[in-house]
């Protein structure tokens, strides 16, 4: 689905650029010709692309999470929610902890 997707996508940014008109003057291209033109515009179908498929991939994520989540109770929720919250406070105290031990550590046994 998204590979047709980013194709049509493609299509359609390609013919865009290839009905535009060029600018002429004295029978010449722009300063600069058309090819840095083209290469700004295969830059641009590549990020349009590149943001699609993030899109669709934090899409399918999301769907999986909310899959895993279905079949619990709202009580089993709220649990994991709280047992998640504690861990990341856990996570976030252990660094201050531990470094501050070492320094103290190291102050004990210059003494």
């Amino acid at each position: 689905m998204s590979g047709l997707l980013v194709c049509v996508l493609m299509a359609a940014l390609v013919g865009v650029g290839l009905t535009s008109p060029v600018s002429k003057s004295d029978g010449n291209t722009k300063q600069g010709g058309i090819l840095p033109q083209l290469l700004a515009r295969r830059e641009a179908v590549r990020n349009v692309a590149e943001n699609v498929a993030k899109r669709e991939q934090d899409t399918q994520t999301s769907m999986a999470r909310m899959e895993r989540m279905a079949h619990l109770s709202e009580d089993q929720r709220e649990f994991m929610s709280k047992q998640i919250m504690q861990a990341i406070s856990e996570m976030n105290e252990c660094p201050d902890r531990d470094y501050q031990g070492w320094v103290d550590f190291g102050r004990r046994s210059a003494e």
